[in-house]
This record gives C-alpha cells, sequence and structure tokens, in this order.
C-alpha cells in the first residue's frame, strides 16, 4: 500500500464526513429551534390554563359559598319567622264610666260651723 492511495483512502470518508458534518449543523438548527420554541409555547399554554383554571375555580368557590350562605339564612329567617307570632294591636283607651266632675263633699260648711255651731 503506498501513501498516496492510504490518503485518498483516508480523504474520501473524511470529506463526506464534513460534508454531512457542516450539512446537518446548518439544517437542524432552525428546525432545533422550531422544536425548542415549540416546547416552550406548550409549556406556556399549559400553565396560563393552569392559571385560568385556578382562577376560574376559586371565582366559582366564592359565588358558590355566597349562594350557600344567603340560602341558609334565608331558610332561618323564614323558619324562624313563621314560627313567631306578629305583634298585637294596641287597645283603645278605656273611657271613664262617669263623666261627672269631682266636688268637694264638705263644700257647704264654713268656718263657724267648725268651731261649735255658733
Amino acid at each position: 500500500m503506498t501513501t498516496k492511495y492510504f490518503f485518498r483512502t483516508a480523504f474520501v470518508p473524511a470529506a463526506c464526513f464534513c460534508t454531512l458534518l457542516l450539512a446537518s449543523c446548518f439544517g437542524d438548527k432552525e428546525a432545533i429551534v422550531q422544536e425548542k420554541v415549540a416546547e416552550r409555547v406548550i409549556a406556556f399554554k399549559e400553565k396560563k390554563s393552569a392559571e385560568c383554571l385556578e382562577a376560574l375555580l376559586q371565582t366559582a368557590e366564592q359565588t358558590v359559598d355566597s349562594l350557600l350562605l344567603m340560602e341558609a339564612q334565608n331558610s332561618l329567617n323564614d323558619s324562624l319567622t313563621r314560627l313567631r307570632p306578629g305583634r298585637p294591636f294596641q287597645p283603645q283607651p278605656i273611657q271613664p264610666i262617669d263623666s261627672l266632675t269631682v266636688k268637694p263633699i264638705f263644700d257647704g260648711f264654713g268656718p263657724a260651723s267648725r268651731s261649735g255651731g255658733q
């Protein structure tokens, strides 16, 4: 084997390998970037969807809690007002039985009659 033959047989596969390596580096770089961007977009969408779902569940929980509390208070108020009787009407004032004015009993006696009748 001569050195010329050795370099020729080693140079052709090395040149092919370098050409494929350079071609793969430039061509796949854009594909790798697009793949990474797609992965980040999917991760962002999943994260945002989870945040929106959490906010929606929290709002729904507060709404349901307030509705249940209001319903319980209304049913409690309704049951108590049905059991409690209403306030009675105030009766009319009673008119006096005797309409005569009051006079002193001993109005006809003067001071002379009190001293002994003289």
